[in-house]
């Protein structure tokens, strides 16, 4: 018996919008494997490095980290602490290696894949949809102040700006896109207008649909 073909969602956001909220209740909702930080795991274990040695290289363009070429820090790439020196693991490297293990994760199981360029890795493939999840600055300052516990609203501001600036400039670097060109995706959804609750309803009608025909004729991408 033919094997079924795997159903995929990829997931691009904005800090503080909600999309890994959505992306993890869609897995559930579905019995769908949920792709975030394991991506991250693998690739740190391919390396022999630990996890956190590669957070701050991660979707971010190689101009960000030129002064990390050989050490990697646990915290913030502002802070204070100076990392001891490990093997290098260039940002370049790091994309491709984890585009390796997203397309390993898409051929074998049902899987909702939250960011890392997914909708660019995965292009082409059948029973894919590519989802943007985006929001008011307004409502992610509140919520990224929430969920991180940061007292200051101009601390939080200044996250939300900086996770912008990188993940625009690494989808720009690593792919020669648009993160915010809306043709990329099948779907945006606006929370902050919408709310949680409603957009992650329109996610998973999405998904339903896919799943309710993945024998009965292949979805193509926009992207």
């Amino acid at each position: 018996m033919r094997e079924k073909p795997t159903v995929v969602l990829t997931i691009s956001r904005q800090l503080g919008s909600g999309g890994s909220f959505i992306g993890q209740a869609v897995a559930s909702r579905f019995g769908m494997r949920y792709a975030d930080r394991e991506i991250l795991k693998q690739a740190a274990e391919t390396v022999g490095l630990r996890e956190g040695d590669l957070v701050v290289s991660e979707e971010k363009a190689a101009t960000f980290w030129e002064s990390l070429l050989h050490s990697f820090s646990l915290g913030a790439p502002d802070a204070a602490f100076v990392p001891p020196a490990l093997p290098p693991v260039y940002s370049a490297d790091l994309f491709k290696l984890e585009s390796l293990i997203i397309r390993e994760i898409a051929d074998r199981f049902d899987t909702v894949i939250v960011g890392r360029a997914g909708f660019h890795v995965l292009a082409g493939r059948s029973n894919l949809a590519n989802v943007m999840v985006h929001a008011a600055s307004e409502f992610r300052v509140r919520r990224v102040m929430e969920l991180y516990g940061i007292e200051s609203e101009r601390e939080a501001e200044r996250l939300v700006e900086r996770s912008d600036r990188q993940r625009t400039q690494f989808i720009k670097s690593y792919t020669g896109k648009d993160r915010n060109d809306a043709r990329l995706f099948d779907l945006c959804v606006d929370t902050s207008t919408v709310g949680l609750e409603t957009a992650t309803e329109l996610v998973a009608a999405l998904v339903e649909s896919m799943l309710g025909r993945r024998w009965h004729g292949a979805h193509t991408p926009v992207g």
